[in-house]
């Protein structure tokens, strides 16, 4: 436990570089329980943001990059060492993260976490510190406190690879190549030193040596680096017998000198820093490296330790001495050893002599070499270094003290380790000289690669992989072979028993084995030699089947089972790239070809010719073009460049990297892009990497913003050429995904053939599809495809090759536009095709059928309809579309839509786009509306009621009583709406049925008593003549609340499931998006006696108002002059008989198109306001209504008297001397009638004058109602004897109709 120790923070100059891929592992040990806690922090260089760090909280670890988060759940216990690993490259949607070996699922913070792959870089240059969360406050780092790791740290090692799985689980000893577990990079923030653990051990096989060497030559003369190189080999191989490992062997593969006279710096100055000796007298100064094998593995931590110690020492060598400074002494594991990446070098056989003169050469052509050490500045290098690892086996019986970091709670100390950078993108380039007085004088030896397989007989027991890399160390790396890339591939083992027994208290049977293994390896070789390859080939071959013996242990190859091929260079190839065209040379391997940018010729290129562990051949890595401009700048620069075998691969990288920097392609770009693959698929074999790429490309170009619809069929004939050209994979199946689209290609066993099927899931944005073929579909479930057995009627006949069915899968719906649409109707699902390749005929008209699932984008409403269709090619002039022909809907849900079609294409699901549901805020607008305005009208339909219903005097008409049936049908429709979520949430079967039925009745009496007053209104105003009805209001009752009881009731007959409650989404009003509503749930119920029902009713009521405004129109026509009624009278009648026949409800069937949402805010408010308005109509505005409230509600000075003329009967008709009486031909047909008056008069001052005239209703007055049933006779009217038109205009008495006549006022006042 270390005080007041906090925190590790990297080393001034020691830094990230940029990476493009990495892996990140660290073992850590919490000791002390705290919510939130940290284990690195790597800010971005611009101090804003972390771009990679991992903290936790309580046992859950937390993985950060790019300002993203995602969760792993309890992984980290207290009190117990855990290794964590996490991955990741710029391809990946999510870095993977591996805990004690094994890899574990993340769990994004919040949706919308995956990153874009191929947008991301981990930016080099930023800081990094251990334990601690770290930011800046101008320009000062800031710690931040309380989230610090209370415990400890070990093993923090950064790749500038991904590492495997593999790799991870079974190489916890190998170290970084970015980041080494290395004290001298990393500052000691006060007395935060490192910690030896005697718990964490390791053991392993393979290291490399990095140090920095002085010779001094005693004649005074240089060495040269031929010489330094035969020094340094014998130096290091007197050192490595001086330690002792038991029973263990080590071998030294090759001695590589780096370069000379180099300038070295520490971190600090004063301790440690070699001087400078470069122009000293027989003074050099080298950079080396080496690397061993342990066989079998050694302790690592005893490696570095002893290792380093026995290198410190000064050493001589004939007259060479040879020293170094332990702070330059860098040993490290390896995953496996590495080839040598020097040019060849020419040694002598012997020791040079010092008294030799010294031989002066003329400078010879200099070759710039890449290697792996980081440059600073021009004349140092900073090495690398290694002191710790993680214990992967504890078998070992020796104790070594590996260091880690500690924190302890006391303080908020923290104790951490160091670690050394190796920059991934840097390298040294050194300059080498050949001296022609060392050359042999058998010629210049050159380094030979050959490929080895060796089948072995082993005799004995033992690890055989220990065995046989034993046997090829001591039979070739003596010999100057160097051995790498090892694999031990198949073994079989046969044994012969023997058996002895012991005797004690009981028998003890034991069994002791000499097995007979049979094992096969393969490795490759480097020989450094001026013999030709064949007899370079027979050495080894001469080496390798020798009989080898070690102790009990034997082992043999025949040389039948010695197979060795000669890896030749890596040959010429024009290589196309956005820097131009590089013609690369042939090129020997493991060296590095150099030729000038095309657009700067004075700057260089590099290509490495490198040799594969998995590979028998050269290969030619990837250019380092860092240095050249770019000269493809646009798509349309690809045009002038012919697709070959050669350059196809090179086209489609050029390609995908311009449209990741090009978001929206117009037209010429796209056909340019889609030409060129179509010309790589002409000219190249379509293996599964080449058309994953292709894949690629077509996915970035349906996720960009540009215009795809005349380019439909030819991205869809790319795709499908993709998968018919496939070639190269094994196991019948291929699946190549991309982020917007998958393929599959299936080879089928015709034999065994009788269905398949096709599923994709998982496309989340973001996300790759995942494609299952032959399983069920499960939840998550996006397109589904079940092929029937008949399909294999058309499978092509061809000798010796198997049937293919390739199946696709379009993830963007926007690539499958129409030119037109008149029907208004939007894709709703992803498209997924089904082909069979080179079919004998068109596959259709089969008899069974097709059948094809897919998920609804956006749920599916109950109002809307769906429409399985194909995507026909040569619909729309040949820019394709959607056709019907040949498939039928036959499942249909919320979710999802299942078709069957009688033929394989490109299948799709359309939906109705004018009765597509709108969007969530207006539709909680108009819920909000619905509900409000049916609170008010109940208010004021409760109001009327009571008016009507306790003044007796208003409800002595057929107009008023018809009214107060129709308020009470309302009233209950707005109260059992407003009620009906409530009443759900009991959610008790039998009361949400009565409900449901409830509603159902009194919408259908509101409509029913609407289309009564329709028809009252018909009987009054258009057909008078002849009109007789006995028991007229008893007969409207009995058909305005019988005729829906008996709908409701044959429904509940038939089929009382028909109602039911409904779960109310995004497609349905609703004030919660779970909130319940007991309804019709049955569709054709719904349609027949709901639609249907209202529909007739509207159309009636629309019928009858246009007939009556045509009569009253014509009235006023023939009414004088004088007596005409006002433009608002007319506007105020029509609004009046709007409201009370419903037609404001007929806006239901044009809420569609462009208009909807406007229409049905206009729907909501005066529907849901009809009670209001029939209130302010038929009370508020009526004259005896507001007389009779005044009358029995006033009081004082507002209260009115109630007068007798209220209950007259008759008026006084005045004599009219000078006209010639009138007679009254419908007199008796409308007193056999009840009278539609109020059955009062009322007389005014001016009836002493005994002027009374009769008019012809207007608009002014029928605004408040129109069911009456007498009409005003056209012409009818009462003058006295001296009055004129114009004197009765002004003295007429409207509101005082005759008893036995007609009134002109509907609603009478």
């Amino acid at each position: 436990m270390q005080k007041d120790c906090k925190f590790w923070l990297l080393e001034d100059g020691q830094e990230i570089p940029d990476l493009e891929e990495l892996s990140v592992c660290v073992n850590i040990k919490r000791k002390i329980s705290n919510s939130h806690w940290t284990v690195f922090t790597y800010l971005h260089p611009d101090k804003t943001h972390i771009e990679l760090g991992m903290k936790g909280h309580g046992k859950d670890l937390y993985i950060i990059m790019f300002e993203r988060v995602w969760t792993i759940s309890s992984v980290v216990s207290l009190d117990n060492w855990h290794s964590v690993c996490m991955t990741w490259s710029k391809s990946m949607i999510e870095p993977k993260v591996y805990v004690n070996g094994s890899k574990v699922v993340l769990k994004a913070q919040f949706e919308g976490m995956a990153l874009h792959p191929h947008y991301h870089i981990v930016a080099g240059g930023g800081t990094l510190t251990l334990a601690v969360a770290h930011s800046f406050v101008k320009d000062n780092i800031n710690i931040e406190t309380g989230t610090e790791l209370k415990g400890s740290l070990s093993q923090f090692r950064v790749w500038k690879h991904v590492r495997t799985a593999e790799d991870i689980s079974g190489k916890t000893c190998t170290d970084g190549d970015v980041l080494h577990w290395d004290e001298r990079i990393w500052k000691e923030i006060k007395d935060c030193h490192p910690i030896d653990d005697n718990t964490q051990q390791c053991d392993w096989p393979y290291y490399e040596v990095k140090l920095v060497i002085i010779i001094h030559r005693e004649d005074g003369n240089k060495t040269n680096i031929y010489d330094a190189k035969e020094v340094v080999h014998q130096w290091l191989t007197k050192a490595i017998g001086e330690l002792k490992f038991g029973q263990s062997y080590i071998y030294f593969h090759e001695v590589f000198p780096l370069g000379g006279l180099h300038t070295l710096s520490s971190s600090n100055a004063e301790e440690g820093t070699m001087k400078l000796w470069a122009t000293s007298p027989g003074i050099s100064q080298f950079n080396c490296l080496a690397q061993l094998t342990v066989v079998p593995s050694a302790n690592v931590g005893k490696m570095q330790v002893e290792l380093s110690e026995i290198l410190a020492k000064r050493n001589k060598i004939d007259h060479y001495e040879i020293f170094t400074d332990p702070d330059f002494i860098f040993i490290y594991p390896l995953e496996d050893l590495r080839p040598n990446t020097t040019p060849p070098i020419t040694a002598t056989t012997s020791l040079p002599r010092t008294t030799e003169t010294p031989t002066t050469t003329a400078p010879q052509p200099t070759t710039e070499i890449m290697t792996t050490a980081k440059t600073i500045g021009t004349t140092h290098i900073q090495m690398e270094a290694t002191t710790a690892v993680v214990s992967s086996s504890t078998e070992t019986t020796i104790t070594i003290s590996t260091p880690f970091m500690e924190t302890t709670l006391a303080e908020s100390s923290s104790t951490i380790k160091h670690t050394t950078v190796l920059s991934s993108t840097t390298s040294l380039t050194l300059k080498t000289t050949t001296c022609s007085s060392i050359v042999s004088p058998e010629g210049i030896k050159s380094d030979s690669y050959f490929n080895v397989n060796v089948n072995v007989t082993i005799n004995g027991s033992g690890d055989p992989k220990n065995i046989i890399e034993t046997w090829l160390n001591e039979t070739l790396s003596s010999k100057g072979i160097s051995v790498f890339h090892f694999k031990l591939l198949t073994s079989s083992t046969h044994a012969r028993k023997r058996s002895v027994e012991t005797k004690s208290s009981q028998v003890v049977r034991k069994h002791s084995l000499l097995s007979v293994t049979r094992q096969s390896c393969v490795f490759h070789a480097r020989v450094t030699t001026s013999s030709n390859i064949t007899e370079t080939q027979k050495q080894i071959h001469f080496l390798l089947e020798k009989t080898y013996t070690s102790g009990s242990v034997c082992l043999d190859a025949q040389p039948d089972d010695i197979l060795i091929s000669y890896i030749g260079p890596c040959p010429e190839h024009n290589h196309h790239t956005r820097q131009g065209l590089f013609k690369w040379p042939q090129t020997d391997v493991q060296r590095i070809a150099s030729l000038s940018c095309e657009g700067n010729p004075e700057k260089t290129a590099f290509r490495e010719c490198f040799l594969d562990a998995n590979s028998n051949d050269a290969l030619w890595k990837s250019p380092d073009l860092g240095d050249c401009q770019v000269v493809v700048n646009r798509l349309s620069d690809l045009e002038g460049i012919i697709v070959t075998t050669d350059n196809a691969e090179d086209i489609l990288m050029m390609i995908k990297d311009l449209i990741h920097e090009i978001k929206d392609l117009d037209e010429n770009e796209l056909s340019t892009v889609l030409n060129k693959l179509s010309d790589v698929i002409n000219v190249r074999v379509i293996t599964p990497p080449l058309g994953e790429v292709i894949i690629s490309i077509t996915s970035d170009i349906l996720e960009s913003k540009s215009n795809l619809q005349p380019f439909t069929n030819s991205i869809l004939n790319i795709t499908e050429a993709v998968g018919d050209q496939m070639l190269g994979f094994t196991g019948g199946l291929v699946s190549l995904t991309a982020s917007a689209m998958a393929i599959s290609v299936v080879n089928i066993d015709q034999d065994n053939f009788h269905n398949l099927t096709f599923g994709v899931s998982s496309t989340n944005k973001g996300f790759n599809p995942e494609i299952y073929i032959n399983q069920e579909p499960f939840d998550g479930t996006v397109a589904f495809v079940s092929l029937p057995s008949e399909i294999q009627d058309r499978f092509p006949i061809v000798n010796n090759t198997s049937p293919r069915i390739q199946f696709q899968f379009y993830g963007v719906p926007t690539l499958f536009q129409t030119k037109n649409n008149p029907d208004m109707k939007k894709l709703n699902t992803y498209v997924v095709s089904a082909s069979v390749t080179n079919a004998t005929g068109n596959i259709e008209n089969l008899k069974e059928y097709v059948a094809v699932t897919l998920h609804h984008l956006k749920d599916k409403r109950k109002d809307q309809n769906v429409q399985c269709v194909y995507w026909d090619f040569n619909k729309n002039d040949g820019y394709g579309g959607w056709s019907p022909k040949g498939c039928w809907t036959y499942n249909i849900s919320k979710d999802y839509t299942t078709c069957l079609c009688d033929h394989m294409t490109h299948f799709g699901v359309l939906l109705d786009v004018s009765r597509t549901p709108i969007d969530e805020k207006n539709e909680r607008i108009l819920t909000l509306i619905t509900y409000l305005g049916c609170g008010v009208s109940s208010c004021f339909l409760g109001i009327t009621v009571l008016t009507y219903t306790l003044l007796e005097k208003l409800r002595r008409d057929y107009p008023s009583k018809i009214l107060l049936n129709l308020s009470i049908a309302l009233l209950g429709l707005n109260l059992v709406f407003l009620l009906n979520s409530w009443i759900s949430s009991f959610d008790i079967y039998g009361l949400c049925i009565a409900v449901a039925v409830t509603l159902h009745y009194f919408l259908l009496t509101s409509f029913t008593w609407m289309g009564l007053g329709a028809v009252n209104m018909y009987f009054a105003l258009v057909k008078v003549f002849n009109v007789y009805v006995p028991s007229y209001i008893l007969k409207f009752c009995l058909l305005g609340w019988g005729i829906p009881l008996v709908i409701c009731g044959l429904v509940l007959a038939i089929n009382m499931d028909a109602y039911g409650m409904n779960i109310m989404s995004d497609s349905q009003m609703t004030l919660d998006d779970s909130e319940m509503f007991c309804w019709v749930q049955n569709d054709v119920v719904f349609y027949v006696t709901v639609v249907s029902y209202i529909a007739f009713i509207l159309l009636c009521n629309g019928s009858i108002f246009l007939v009556v405004l045509i009569q009253i129109r014509n009235m006023q026509v023939n009414q004088p002059a004088g007596t005409r009624s006002g433009i608002l009278k007319d506007l105020r009648a029509v609004a009046s008989l709007t409201f009370l026949l419903g037609l404001t409800w007929s806006v239901a069937f044009l809420t569609w198109g462009p208009v909807k949402v406007f229409l049905l805010y206009l729907f909501s408010i005066l529907n849901s306001l009809q009670g209001f308005f029939i209130f302010v109509f038929h009370c508020l505005m009526k004259e005896n209504v507001r007389k009779q409230w005044r009358i029995h509600l006033c009081c004082g000075a507002f209260k009115l008297q109630e007068y007798s003329e209220w209950s007259q009967t008759a008026t006084v008709v005045p004599k009219h001397k000078p006209n010639p009486p009138n007679t009254f031909p419908f007199m008796a047909s409308v007193r056999s009638i009840k009278s539609n008056s109020t059955q009062s008069s009322t007389v005014s001052s001016e009836s002493s004058q005994r002027q009374v005239t009769i008019t012809r209703p207007d608009l002014g007055f029928l605004y408040e109602n129109s069911l009456v049933i007498p009409r005003a006779r056209t012409g009818l009217s009462f003058l006295p004897r001296d009055a004129s038109p114009a004197t009765a205009s002004e003295i007429e008495f409207s509101s005082k109709p005759w008893m036995n006549g007609f009134d002109t006022d509907i609603y009478p006042k």
